[in-house]
């Protein structure tokens, strides 16, 4: 029997429905599988994008073990795809970590959960800076907020092992329309910053395309061999950092990201973390309206940004000549935009050779990746295109 023929009319939950990954999955079980899914979303609003499908919304959150409770009845199948994005980093890490464990708790108490499967990642994992990476690896590393809170909704979703039968994923760089950190911000970065290559951008980028990990997940939900375990999921081939920052480069049609070695980066984010950011951004954002721009500058604030500026920036960017430059923008862009900051973790991460490796997902699960990065990245093309994500 075929994943889509298991999950065929069952009675499905799908946490984080409204972002990236949870409405990808939920689409893909009722279009593909003719699933009965229910989301949990914290607003209505938020579910306007699964509008289109047949799905009951369930409203609720994971730090309420009230809604958790209804939002769990019936259902056979779980999937876990809320991550802490929103509020401060308590708040974040609540989500993670003690909303894993409320909507486990609902789960088991239901008596009626065949398969939690834990949307995790592969931070976990202390990503050695070359070599190989697999399940084996040691898990911790640099300290990490975010790392730190999915190791701890792991460890969370491993205790419930005895009363519910969990399977946990942990993706690696995931892309593919609707993407956010890896797609829209991307893309934003491009238009308005230099990205850096770390060390010219050989670092291997593991990407894993939208679809191939909503394969997995589904594979993971309905296999035997997958309780209890955890699956690195990742695509089958493995571009460099520049290859995959380069085809969104080749989709705006621009050329910004700027080769660095590590340490130069890391000096750039330390100088970064002592500017004032906001203060060059709107110099530029008002310099191409001269009428705006005096009327603005001639204000109480305006004279204050500009004093500040003055103290913070090179006096060449007062120049005349550069303030009522008509050359073409396009030829000026790269050198006038500022360099995108990125914090240590990042910058090691971006550094890393090592391969991820799905051998225990390919054994176990049945799993073969469908998408190379050249047709991941032409249907993202696609996507963004068609939001107008891509227009001048």
């Amino acid at each position: 029997m075929s994943t889509t023929e298991r999950l065929a009319g069952r009675q499905v939950l799908v946490t984080g429905a409204s972002g990236f990954i949870g409405a990808r999955l939920a689409e893909r079980l009722v279009v593909e599988c003719g699933a009965e899914v229910r989301v949990l979303v914290r607003r209505v609003g938020r579910a306007a994008p699964l509008s289109r499908l047949p799905v009951e919304i369930a409203v609720g959150d994971v730090r309420d073990p009230a809604s958790l409770a209804a939002a769990t009845r019936g259902c056979e199948f779980v999937f876990h795809c809320v991550r802490g994005i929103d509020g401060s980093e308590r708040d974040r890490r609540e989500i993670d970590v003690e909303g894993t464990r409320n909507l486990l708790e609902a789960s088991a108490a239901s008596g009626e959960t065949q398969r939690f499967v834990h949307t995790s990642t592969v931070v976990v994992y202390d990503v050695p800076a070359a070599g190989e990476l697999d399940e084996l690896a040691p898990r911790g590393g640099a300290p990490d907020p975010y790392a730190d809170a999915k190791r701890a909704g792991e460890d969370v979703a491993r205790s419930y092992a005895s009363r519910v039968p969990v399977t946990i994923v942990q993706p690696t760089v995931v892309y593919g329309p609707q993407a956010g950190v890896y797609g829209r911000e991307i893309l934003e970065e491009l238009r308005t910053t230099r990205i850096p290559l770390i060390n010219g951008g050989t670092g291997i980028c593991n990407a894993v395309y939208v679809d191939d990990l909503v394969t997995a997940m589904m594979l993971a939900a309905t296999s035997e061999r997958a309780v209890g375990e955890s699956f690195l999921i990742s695509g089958a081939e493995h571009p460099t950092w520049a290859e995959f920052f380069g085809g969104f480069e080749r989709m705006l049609g621009v050329s910004h990201t700027v080769p660095l070695s590590a340490d130069e980066a890391l000096a750039a984010w330390k100088s970064a973390s002592r500017r004032a950011w906001l203060v060059p951004q709107t110099l530029r954002a008002i310099r191409g309206d001269a009428l705006l721009r005096d009327e603005l500058l001639s204000t109480r604030e305006g004279v204050l940004i500009r004093r500040l500026a003055e103290r913070l920036l090179p006096a060449a960017f007062f120049a005349p000549e550069r303030w009522n430059d008509r050359s073409d923008p396009a030829e000026r862009a790269s050198e006038e935009l500022p360099l995108a900051p990125f914090k240590p973790q990042v910058i090691d991460f971006l550094s890393s050779t090592a391969k991820v490796r799905i051998d225990k997902a390919r054994e176990l699960l049945g799993y073969a990746p469908a998408f190379g990065l050249a047709d991941g990245l032409r249907l993202t093309e696609a996507w963004a295109r068609w939001e107008g994500l891509l227009e001048a």
